[in-house]
């Protein structure tokens, strides 16, 4: 796999997008998925050499505050409002292969979080400084491994489609729900 590709920090959480930006925002939030997932895999991996409780707990629960929130919304902006806009889109346009990569993406959104609930007791557990709490590794790059397909997959066929498909007021209408999903005006 190439080494990920830096996207502004700012841009999927941390700052308010415009109601145009809603719909083009996945590629961006995927960068910040991202560093999460490095920072779940060294903390795993550092876990197990003897990472200190303090850095073990502050790592933890910079993972858990983002897949249970941001990363949580961006599954919920595809599975309720983006993928099946772009599913009726490509059936209308003929894109087979868009409509069946979109239904296979919702399926993987089931297994990821499986494998999140599986690591999600794991992270809390350091998080509270539980004792004997470890994390396994294998289990966290599992899931970076399963996510990064996911992502990659997004990238290759439905994010370049939803560029080229939706219409601006549409996008608009999308980053609206987004918005209104988060509690923006």
């Amino acid at each position: 796999m190439k080494p990920p590709r830096r996207w502004p920090r700012s841009t999927c959480r941390r700052r308010r997008r415009t109601r145009t930006e809603g719909a083009m925002v996945s590629s961006v939030c995927h960068g910040r998925i991202e560093e999460q997932l490095q920072t779940l895999e060294t903390m795993a991996r550092q876990r197990s050499a003897g990472m200190p409780d303090s850095a073990a707990e502050f790592a933890a629960k910079a993972v858990l505050r983002y897949f249970d929130t941001a990363g949580a919304q961006h599954q919920r902006d595809e599975d309720v409002d983006v993928f099946p806009l772009l599913r009726a889109r490509a059936a209308a346009l003929g894109r087979i292969e868009v409509a069946a990569a979109i239904d296979e993406l919702e399926r993987e959104h089931a297994t990821v979080e499986a494998q999140w609930r599986r690591l999600r007791d794991a992270l809390s557990a350091v998080a509270t400084r539980r004792e004997g709490a470890r994390i396994d590794a294998g289990e966290a790059e599992r899931f970076a491994w399963l996510y990064r397909r996911h992502m990659d997959r997004e990238a290759q066929l439905v994010l370049p489609f939803a560029r080229e498909a939706l219409r601006p007021e549409e996008r608009a209408e999308l980053g609206a729900r987004m918005a209104a999903r988060r509690g923006a005006k």
